[in-house]
């Protein structure tokens, strides 16, 4: 039996508090960042597209996985007076599905601010998601330090008693969904690597719905119910992932997003992209137009050439 009585603060001066969570939760995010990166430049886009889009997401990811959260999880958080406090405590509480959720219109919002940038939504979406596949692994490791998000009562050698919680040695659900986040994220990441260039748009964020929630579905039966009673089969978490499933393996079976395509995809052009700065073909014609034109016109150069003739 493993026992955690792990302070989850850090260090705090004032109101001012630095936790395990944070860290790890802002980590996820810039090595999801620098992945994501490295795929745009891959397919020759600016670094300045994922860089706008970062500060998108993240407000998007936060802000809907708070509300999500309250929705499904503190319902009393908007009909109570006494806790609507809760609303705006943003960070605290936050869902998954409305993480995903969240990502998903970051995307979208972004694409109608910026559409100079003609990216396919879905593509946006793949080279995202692949980055992104990571990130839960260091959300839930961020659970564990907390205590929280725990499994149910169990005897098996590896139970962890959360003695900030009670004294019940318990599954240490956050773990497994740390390890099978990192294997879902090995194997999007070395897919994409492989094929980027010859799979469909949409292939990769819809292995990650596939992937991540069905296992999220069945990780579930290790963890402590979250809001429904013990009475009803499912809990609150696979009750939100079972059409996000459904979805997931319509896309990829049905409409064969799992077969790679015969040939692989040209490299983007226009804006936000590496052909960008390239000089084209027809403005160097239109430097050698007007070269010559002004040597034409250059009184020097008459009386050259009209010093040649006399010789």
């Amino acid at each position: 039996m493993i026992t955690q009585n792990i302070d989850p603060i850090i260090l705090k001066m004032g109101p001012l508090q630095l936790r395990y969570y944070g860290i790890l939760f802002g980590s996820g995010i810039l090595i999801a960042y620098f992945i994501a990166r490295h795929f745009f430049r891959q397919w020759q886009y600016k670094d300045e597209i994922i860089d706008k889009l970062l500060i998108y997401l993240v407000i998007t990811i936060v802000v809907m996985a708070h509300l999500v959260h309250l929705v499904f999880y503190e319902p009393s958080a908007f009909t109570d007076p006494s806790k609507w406090h809760r609303i705006y405590e943003i960070g605290s509480g936050l869902a998954s599905h409305g993480g995903f959720i969240g990502g998903v219109l970051g995307i979208w919002i972004f694409m109608k601010v910026n559409s100079k940038y003609k990216i396919p939504y879905l593509k946006y979406a793949d080279m995202l998601f692949v980055g992104g596949a990571v990130f839960p692994a260091f959300v839930r490791t961020g659970n564990y330090f907390n205590s929280e998000i725990y499994g149910r009562a169990t005897d098996v050698p590896w139970a962890v008693t959360f003695l900030r919680r009670d004294n019940i040695p318990r599954h240490p659900s956050q773990m497994y969904e740390m390890i099978v986040g990192l294997i879902i994220f090995i194997i999007i990441y070395s897919f994409y690597k492989k094929n980027y260039r010859r799979i469909k748009n949409g292939t990769i964020m819809t292995m990650f719905i596939v992937m991540y929630f069905t296992t999220r579905f069945f990780l579930e039966y290790f963890k402590e119910y979250q809001f429904l009673s013990d009475s009803f089969p499912l809990t609150m978490g696979q009750l939100l992932s079972i059409p996000l499933i459904l979805i997931g393996l319509y896309i990829l079976f049905v409409k064969k997003y799992y077969q790679l395509l015969p040939e692989e995809l040209p490299y983007p052009t226009g804006a936000g992209t590496l052909d960008e700065d390239k000089p084209k073909a027809s403005d160097n014609a239109k430097k050698e137009v007007k070269s010559s034109s002004n040597n034409s016109s250059n009184p020097k150069n008459k009386k050259k050439s009209k010093k040649s003739k006399k010789k």
